[in-house]
């Protein structure tokens, strides 16, 4: 998603004054000579340590063309309830130039108002700029791919600003992340990969290690091994948030843990202490699954844990999804495999009812395992899902689709599905081991409504592990 600009044009913010003199005319006094400026964008954006040139500007005055003089400043910019204030600037201004074209290189990160000031001793005028200091890796699609040894790749394509656009600049992806943000550094037998706000966190499932980044830069601050402190703990999933900084993981020895992305640190929370759990429901909940038992657990700040109960008793629990807040189970009768059961319920696992659920007997078995694949979109209230190499769609409140509604290539595999922020793009992540380039893993990109082939690129990573529209913060 790509972050709202809160964009202004503050023309008006003028003071104009007169002044009398002594001259020739009847009247005594001289008309003011009013200043104008017109200028091609009102948001600016640079690269954290390049030099910023602005020279579109185009400043006219009303009257006689008097002497001018100029003054570039830029603040923090001030944001209330979601809208810019009329004077956009809060605090401190901090004034950079007082030429006529702007040549600066900012170091700082973040969304600024900068101002310019024009004076002819007649009238001044200001006109403001939404100011955007990025890293060229601030806001894209981010991909996370390992080769045959386990060697994690990260690949990135910026999302380019209007005026790239209008300048004719197509967008592409940088295979080659991590020799330039983390030089001398490698990501080890890589399993997945998440965004928290600021931070990028990718996990390693051979010895318990994180790798915490900037998230606008990429830059690994931390890559601790919790492997002495808690042996077997190979990290395979990030789940969710559940409060603050807590980022619930699941282990590949069947263990859920807590990574406070904060202070780089893994703890085991009380009510988890002990439990098995075989896999976790990704969402802005945690929720995990013991298969075994038809159990599933999510975190609670008052109780520790809450859990299923026996919802799910009688049946086997093959998968399941969020779409927004609801959570939806694909089970099957543990006496009956052919006896479909896929209830609503929530992350506190509130007891479904009979009208959102689906219950049918199927004349085939459930095209759906363990697994599949999958993802929800609450714009087009559907879960998308793999088996079999293809991808179907499911609306809740029908019985499961028997054909798919995306079908890739011949010979490339489905490694990995997700979609863009606003839910309304799928992304597709492939690999096709069969291609005689260096790089095999590609991306493909559909409408997540229509399902219609978008966007695909080639060539782009190893073998995709995970994809993600990696936010501006």
């Amino acid at each position: 998603m790509k972050m709202k600009l809160y964009i202004i044009m503050l023309f008006c913010l003028m003071v104009g004054m007169y002044s009398c003199y002594d001259d020739d005319t009847t009247s005594g006094r001289k008309e003011v000579s009013l200043l104008t400026i017109t200028a091609a964008h009102d948001t600016l954006t640079t690269s954290f340590g390049e030099e910023l040139v602005v020279n579109h500007l185009k400043i006219e005055q009303s009257g006689e063309e008097l002497p001018l003089t100029y003054e570039w400043a830029y603040g923090d910019l001030d944001i209330s309830g979601g809208a810019v204030k009329p004077y956009p600037i809060k605090d401190t201004l901090h004034v950079v130039s007082t030429d006529p074209e702007l040549k600066y290189a900012f170091r700082e990160l973040g969304t600024f108002a900068l101002r310019l000031k024009v004076d002819n001793g007649e009238t001044t005028i200001f006109k403001f700029f939404i100011l955007q200091i990025d890293t060229e890796f601030s806001e894209g699609i981010t991909i996370l791919s390992r080769d045959d040894a386990g060697k994690g790749r990260l690949s990135f394509m910026k999302t380019l600003t209007k005026e790239e656009i209008s300048g004719g600049k197509v967008p592409t992806f940088r295979t080659d992340i991590m020799e330039i943000a983390n030089p001398g550094m490698e990501l080890e037998n890589v399993t997945d990969m998440i965004q928290q706000g600021g931070r990028l966190m990718v996990s390693s499932g051979s010895n318990g290690r994180i790798y915490n980044m900037d998230s606008r830069s990429f830059d690994i601050e931390t890559a601790t091994s919790f492997a002495g402190k808690f042996p077997g703990a190979n990290i395979q999933q990030f789940v969710a948030i559940s409060a603050y900084s807590n980022m619930h993981v699941l282990s590949e020895n069947k263990r859920a843990y807590v990574y406070e992305t904060d202070v780089d640190e893994l703890l085991v929370l009380d009510a988890f202490d002990g439990l098995e759990v075989d896999a976790g429901v990704s969402h802005s909940k945690p929720v995990f699954i013991n298969y075994g038992t038809s159990t599933m657990y999510a975190p609670s700040t008052s109780s520790g844990a809450v859990n299923s109960g026996t919802i799910f008793t009688n049946y086997d629990i093959v998968n399941a999804c969020f779409i927004n807040t609801y959570l939806y189970v694909f089970s099957t009768d543990k006496n009956d495999p052919l006896h479909i059961y896929i209830p609503r319920t929530s992350a506190s696992f509130a007891k479904p009812t009979a009208a959102n659920t689906v219950d049918y007997q199927s004349s085939q078995p459930i095209g759906m395992d363990r697994n599949s694949m999958t993802v929800g979109t609450k714009v087009y209230n559907c879960i998308y899902y793999t088996y079999n190499n293809e991808i179907y769609r499911w609306d809740p409140g029908r019985q499961l689709p028997t054909t798919p509604s995306i079908t890739v290539p011949t010979g490339m595999e489905i490694t990995t599905i997700a979609v863009d922020p606003d839910q309304k793009l799928l992304y597709v992540g492939l690999y096709e081991s069969g291609s005689t380039k260096e790089l095999k893993g590609c991306l493909y990109i559909y409408d997540a409504d229509s399902g219609e082939l978008l966007e695909t690129y080639d060539n782009i990573a190893d073998r995709p592990v995970r994809v993600i529209y990696k936010e501006r913060v």
